[in-house]
């Protein structure tokens, strides 16, 4: 008599449970990455002395923003290519290093001047390298702030 009483509750508790497997996660195992790959890249408002300064993914109209990107297996010759776009989606400029010489783990810098007049919104950077794409960027512009306005 004890069971059936709790019978009901447990039944509505498991409905509850299985009704709410909407969202599915997984995951699985890659391996290592064969060949020349970015190691690291961030956004940054200034790169001093080949480091990141001011990490972020948000930009006021006529800031610049820096691709800061470490390659590791990087061995020379090699074209990197930043591809920027707007929030439209049109690329408004590419911007590209020749990579003639140097050791195999580098640091390349990308940098896009934005404008007082910058769409402001969700931009993208994608970057590739010898025109294999290895990773992008989404940062926002926001309006400069003008004091007493």
């Amino acid at each position: 008599m004890m069971t059936t009483r709790w019978l009901p509750l447990v039944c509505l508790s498991l409905l509850a449970l299985t009704a709410c497997e909407d969202e599915e996660a997984s995951g699985e195992l890659v391996g290592p990455l064969a060949g020349p790959h970015v190691a690291e890249s961030v956004l940054a408002l200034g790169v001093f002395e080949g480091v990141p300064d001011g990490i972020t993914d948000m930009f006021v109209q006529d800031e610049t923003v820096h691709l800061w990107v470490r390659w590791n297996r990087l061995v020379p010759p090699h074209t990197a290519e930043a591809i920027w776009y707007d929030p439209s989606g049109d690329d408004v400029d590419v911007s590209l290093v020749e990579i003639l010489d140097g050791p195999a783990e580098q640091i390349t810098v990308f940098s896009l001047d934005l404008t007082p007049s910058s769409m402001t919104g969700f931009w993208e950077v994608d970057l590739w390298l010898d025109a294999e794409f290895h990773r992008s960027h989404l940062f926002e512009v926001v309006p400069e702030i003008v004091p007493g306005s």
